[in-house]
């Protein structure tokens, strides 16, 4: 039965309208075919929202695991940053004990060999997480050794400033380090020589420190060592400084460390301005580098 009647009028008089003729079957399949279009348009536009949900949670996902990787990269930077301190320390330790105590004790076994991984983590960030751990737990370990060391030197050094004052334990002139202790080719022969001391190279007048307390024992001139003054800090410690161009302190003086004693030169056998430091022990040269633990004249350890 039908219930309306739509007509199409057209705005050309030379086409023919048409009208179309509503019945109730016809309005039920007109109202279907709307609902499924709404319906199908809907999903649609879920599955739409829902991929492109799953693509912002995959975009998050793939930003925190570059976040991640970076942050592990940063960790093991200052893994390795950590494990260069720990090798300064041992050093320094090292020399400490050497000077202050006259232990020669190694301590290089205790660094971990295995150096971490210095470049960013791959997809296996899990080993790369493992072996950050194991360079944490030698490095802990070495942290408890050095510990362990410290309170036994400590306790060896209590009691002792007197006689760690007399210790030669800085750099005696503010230079660059030219010749180290041991063999070396002579500059004026080619032949091989044992050098007795090391070589600072300064420019002419920089001022010589004392690297420890002490009473000058000789200043004056010696064929190959020109210009030079010898300090006696304690009954088996002295140190000599060869080559200067002038000294500031004269036979018997008492001197501090950090004061001025003379100014550097190029006397003697020398080819250019520098200062020859040795350190001897009962009158025989040793490396004066054992002995060196701080830079500068006023920066002892002791």
């Amino acid at each position: 039965m039908p219930i309306g009647t739509i007509h199409w009028i057209p705005q050309r008089s030379s086409k023919i309208g048409k009208k179309f003729v509503l019945t109730a079957g016809r309005l039920r399949v007109l109202i279907l075919i709307f609902a499924l279009l709404m319906t199908g348009l809907s999903a649609l536009f879920f599955q739409v929202g829902k991929m492109n949900s799953r693509f912002q949670s995959a975009s998050k996902r793939y930003d925190e695991i570059t976040i991640v990787r970076g942050e592990l990269y940063q960790l093991s930077e200052r893994i390795m940053n950590l494990r260069s301190q720990f090798e300064e320390i041992v050093t320094r330790e090292e020399q400490i004990l050497v000077a202050g105590a006259g232990l020669n004790l190694d301590f290089s076994e205790l660094l971990p060999r295995d150096v971490p991984m210095n470049e960013p983590p791959s997809d296996n960030m899990f080993r790369y997480i493992d072996d950050m751990e194991m360079e944490i737990m030698l490095m802990e370990r070495l942290a408890d050794a050095e510990l362990m060391a410290y309170d036994s030197l400590a306790g060896y050094l209590m009691g002792k400033e007197s006689e760690l004052a007399h210790i030669p334990s800085i750099w005696p002139v503010d230079g660059i380090f030219v010749s180290d202790f041991g063999p070396r080719i002579d500059p004026f022969t080619g032949a091989v020589r044992i050098h007795k001391g090391i070589d600072l190279a300064c420019v002419a007048g920089t001022p010589i420190y004392a690297p420890a307390d002490g009473k000058v024992v000789f200043a004056g001139w010696t064929r190959g060592w020109g210009l030079n003054i010898v300090i006696r800090h304690s009954e088996r410690v002295s140190t000599r400084y060869a080559h200067c161009s002038a000294a500031c302190t004269v036979v018997g003086q008492e001197v501090d460390r950090g004061d001025l004693i003379a100014r550097v030169g190029t006397t003697g056998r020398s080819v250019a301005p520098h200062l020859h430091y040795e350190v001897l022990i009962d009158g025989v040269q040793v490396d004066p580098e054992d002995y060196i633990i701080r830079e500068g004249s006023d920066s002892a350890i002791f």
